[in-house]
């Protein structure tokens, strides 16, 4: 395999000395050795971790996060007792890759209870037994650790409609009774198991982000019992997070709104205040639903529910009125300073809530924190439409909305507006890097942060720069890629195409890094289609090693012939590359015409030899040609002793080695074709990393196993012929129509072993 791909020159950084201060005394004024000191925290305050499933234990209607759910919702109850924050808790949970069924460490509790300032651990144990449900928790200390400080057991049974009503009696039996007033229903809510079930599903699908779906099993829970007040809290907080304007959504938000008063009563002192934040705002009172979540935040400034939404009340406030500091222009009664800064504030506390925006985040965070020139707000003057740009005004972030005519006319651009772009993306880039530090293995992640870099101007790499865009876009396809490639080379194929599929489902755009996926998977012409100008780093170099000059469309056209050539289909598609390559390549200097030609078509001419013959770049004339060339040109003029002798210096990789059988075939010797097919496939894990970077080797490997499945069948070794058959029917099961007689062979053959 030889590139000459363009070669990113990068300075490097010298690291200049870092003074560090001396160990002489402690930041306290005391001598070393100094004490680690811990975060200060709140023995009112607990979090409360999903249960263990006990080994042994039987299925039941609750996981072990419905029990937390449950029993968050019992110590609601008590005005003077403080629970972290459930999205936090759930947001926790996710960086740790904490799922069902819940296995959470002692330890590891104890550092999420740190983690959140809470100084109570709640932890749990359930298991079901006959059909009972057998529920153990303790409350425990989280500064100190060790034994419980209380515990406490109920047995229920599993399907009893007062399942719930166990959790405040093992609330009342774990918190002391001199804590106060109680307020609400605690988990008591429902006698109706059919609502607890929808709810429960509803919950799960909310820690999962999928807000749709909790929706849906939500309205059920409430359709089941209309009094089930925390049902309506968690419809009403899916609908806000998704921003769900249907016909369906309104219809809820009126019920919501209409219900409030008579579930308020139901609820602890922080769903009612949320509850009542919800009907404000779905009645349009949005400074009384700001003034509903401050409540909140004075009960706990770290909740990111009561942060999100002051942001939404904040920015979804439409209405424009007169400056009380400047008669003569116009404001938005909703502050954006104050939805942005709430924005980041909440997105900073719970990162993983930008898993809500699916493979639309980084669109919906730029909206959210207006990071482009194009973008305004909109409001409303009486019934007249007006619209404001951003713009700094001392250190805060200010709309003046002028009418839609002034607009029309093309002014109205605040003389700030790029000071305050700047500030939006900065904040862009902040909140997307705290999503991509918390959960470094997801590609929506660092695409966000790719986008906050590039608006920022931070695109390639920079001396001194830790991140830039193509760094991030770099990681993003990798970690998009790898499950993929990790299934290929465990021989998990049928799991290896479901991976590849979502991911190509994903990409829309051309995209660096991704064609290799969709030739692995049969689609040359959506690799094709998907190829982007950073791919140009993997074409080939001429056959004389010489520096190849071209047009950029020469080299993009030259990259969808190798997609095209290596699977060797459609034959219309290659020969209308190659003619639309040699008509580029005519306006490029005769002296440099000579390698840019080798290096766009020598590769491509030699993956479709056995099936398309001589190419117009095969040639005994400079530049080179390379071996494969050579041996090709010399078997179709029938000189096969020259084949013989030349066959073992080939090179080794997949495109060669699939080159290097099908030669010696051609000449009869089946059992070196048989040993380079094997040693190729004997050790699946060494594959080349750059399986998919370099499409000739994504499209040769699965061609490596179509030919040895055809020898294997051969001879009759039905184990051997159905093994690598059926991967490549797994592999190309959604291939292109020009290679769909290849699944239907394999198929034929797979099925001989059964």
């Amino acid at each position: 395999m030889r590139r000459a791909g363009p070669v990113l020159m990068v300075g490097a950084l010298l690291a200049a000395g870092v003074p560090v201060r001396g160990a002489a005394q402690c930041a306290d004024g005391s001598p070393p050795p100094c004490r680690v000191s811990r975060p200060v925290l709140d023995s009112a305050r607990y979090v409360i971790l999903p249960f263990a499933h006990r080994e042994g234990s039987q299925a039941t209607m609750l996981d072990g996060a419905d029990c937390a759910e449950l029993m968050s919702e019992a110590f609601d109850r008590w005005l003077d007792v403080r629970l972290a924050d459930r999205t936090r808790v759930h947001d926790a949970l996710a960086r740790r890759a904490a799922r069902a069924p819940f296995r959470i460490g002692f330890s590891t509790g104890l550092a999420i209870a740190r983690e959140l300032g809470a100084g109570r651990l709640v932890m749990g144990q359930l298991w079901s037994f006959a059909d009972t449900l057998h529920l153990t928790v303790g409350v425990y200390d989280a500064a100190r650790g060790g034994p419980p400080l209380k515990e406490a057991k109920q047995r229920v049974p599993a399907s009893s409609e007062r399942a719930s009503a166990a959790f405040n009696a093992l609330a009342d039996s774990l918190v002391a009774a001199d804590l106060g007033a109680v307020v609400g229903m605690g988990a008591d809510q429902t006698r109706s198991t059919r609502a607890l079930h929808a709810y429960s599903l509803g919950e799960r699908a909310m820690r999962a982000w999928d807000l749709a779906g909790a929706a849906r099993q939500l309205r059920s829970a409430v359709a089941a019992d209309s009094n089930f007040a925390h049902a309506y809290v968690s419809l009403g907080q899916a609908l806000l997070w998704a921003t769900d304007s249907t016909a369906e959504a309104m219809r809820d938000r009126t019920a919501i709104a209409r219900r409030t008063r008579a579930l308020v009563e139901r609820l602890g002192a922080t769903d009612r205040s949320l509850l009542l934040a919800q009907q404000a705002m779905f009645q349009r009172r949005w400074p009384d639903a700001c003034e509903r979540y401050r409540e909140v935040l004075k009960r706990d400034s770290l909740s990111f529910d009561a942060w999100y939404g002051l942001a939404q009340c904040n920015a979804d406030d439409p209405v424009v009125i007169r400056d009380p500091a400047d008669s003569t222009r116009f404001v938005f009664r909703g502050s954006w300073h104050s939805a942005e800064v709430a924005y980041a504030k909440a997105l900073m506390l719970a990162p993983s809530f930008n898993f809500a925006f699916g493979t639309h985040a980084r669109e919906q965070l730029a909206r959210l924190l207006l990071a482009e020139e194009f973008w305004w707000r909109e409001g409303r003057l009486d019934t007249l439409p007006y619209f404001g740009f951003p713009a700094i005004e001392g250190d805060t972030l200010a709309f003046y909305p002028v009418s839609g005519a002034t607009i029309a006319q093309g002014g109205a651009r605040p003389k700030t507006q790029a000071l305050a772009l700047a500030r939006n993306r900065q904040v862009l880039v902040e909140v997307t890097a705290a999503w991509a530090d918390a959960f470094p293995r997801e590609p929506l992640a660092h695409r966000a942060l790719a986008y906050g870099l590039e608006v920022t101007g931070k695109i390639a790499p920079i001396v001194g720069e830790p991140r830039t865009a193509l760094g991030e876009v770099a990681q993003a396809q990798r970690l998009e890629r790898r499950p993929a490639e990790r299934l290929v080379k465990t021989g998990e194929f049928q799991a290896a195409r479901r991976a590849g599929d979502s991911l190509l489902r994903f990409v829309q755009a051309p995209t660096p890094g991704v064609a290799g996926v969709a030739v692995l998977l049969g689609r040359p012409a959506l690799a094709a289609r998907l190829l982007a100008v950073e791919d140009t780093f993997w074409l080939h170099g001429s056959a004389d090693n010489q520096p190849a000059r071209m047009p950029l469309a020469a080299g993009m056209a030259g990259l969808k012939l190798l997609a095209y050539a290596s699977v060797a289909a459609p034959r219309e598609s290659i020969v209308v590359l190659e003619r639309r390559i040699e008509s580029i390549l005519g306006t490029v200097p005769p002296a440099e015409r000579g390698s840019a030609r080798s290096s766009l078509l020598d590769l491509p001419a030699e993956l479709v030899f056995e099936d398309m013959g001589l190419q117009s770049a095969h040639r005994t004339t400079p530049p080179g040609p390379d071996r494969t060339m050579a041996m090709q040109w010399a078997l179709a003029h029938g000189d096969t002793a020259f084949v013989r002798a030349n066959i073992d210096t080939l090179g080794g990789s997949h495109d060669y080695a699939y080159l290097r059988a099908r030669l010696a075939l051609a000449v009869g010797d089946t059992a070196t074709a048989q040993a380079q097919l094997d040693r190729a496939l004997s050790n699946l894990p060494s594959l080349y990393s750059a399986l998919l970077d370099y499409v000739p080797l994504a499209g040769c490997f699965v061609r490596i196993m179509a030919l040895r499945a055809e020898l294997a069948a051969g001879k009759g070794e039905t184990q051997t012929a159905a093994r690598w058959a059926n991967a490549v029917a797994a592999l190309w099961a959604g291939a292109e129509p020009a290679l769909q007689p290849v699944v239907r062979r394999m198929r034929r053959i797979g099925a001989m072993a059964k």
